[in-house]
């Protein structure tokens, strides 16, 4: 029997997977602005691929999540972004590649929201509390802990590693932008 789904997309996502987690990564390690700067790279990320799933996700797809950091945003005092960039995957992408990434990001959520407790500067948290998105997660596991099938797993990849692509180049955009 062949590697999971989940661990198939985990080993050949890994590099990618790391760069975006230290970008983002060192942006809620400290600072409010960072924080907002974290969130806004979340909700121009987040805007354009659920505009994709809204269009190609025909199974469940996860919660939205643009909402809730469009309420932390102006608790912040910090307009929405304009410009939400489109998500494009290649032809032939799988949703659950995209929605496997997006699910993940709640792991990674939780750990942030845990960092962020233990500061002394409370910031609103609707997004990284939603408890939505780790229920999803939970809901994925069954499919995700079946055994990568030979014909599946370009498809799997090629959503998996567009969405972190996307999400990678949104972050690099805002970062270059903030530090000019």
């Amino acid at each position: 029997m062949g590697r999971t789904i989940r661990k198939y997309l985990k080993s050949e996502t890994a590099g990618v997977h790391a760069r975006l987690d230290e970008r983002l990564g060192a942006l809620v390690a400290d600072g409010t602005g960072n924080y907002a700067a974290f969130l806004a790279i979340q909700y121009r990320a987040r805007k354009g691929i659920e505009r994709w799933l809204e269009q190609h996700c025909s199974a469940a797809c996860p919660p939205p999540q643009t909402g809730l950091i469009a309420r932390d945003l102006a608790e912040l005092g910090h307009p929405l972004p304009s410009a939400t960039p489109d998500f494009t995957p290649p032809d032939g992408a799988r949703t659950l590649g995209v929605c496997w990434v997006l699910a993940g990001s709640a792991l990674g959520n939780r750990a942030v929201l845990a960092r962020m407790t233990k500061q002394p500067t409370p910031r609103p948290v609707a997004f990284l509390s939603d408890p939505r998105m780790g229920d999803y997660w939970r809901n994925m596991l069954p499919v995700l802990e079946r055994p990568a099938t030979e014909n599946e797993r370009s498809s799997l990849l090629g959503g998996a590693i567009a969405a972190f692509a996307h999400f990678n180049a949104v972050a690099a955009e805002s970062l270059a932008l903030e530090a000019a």
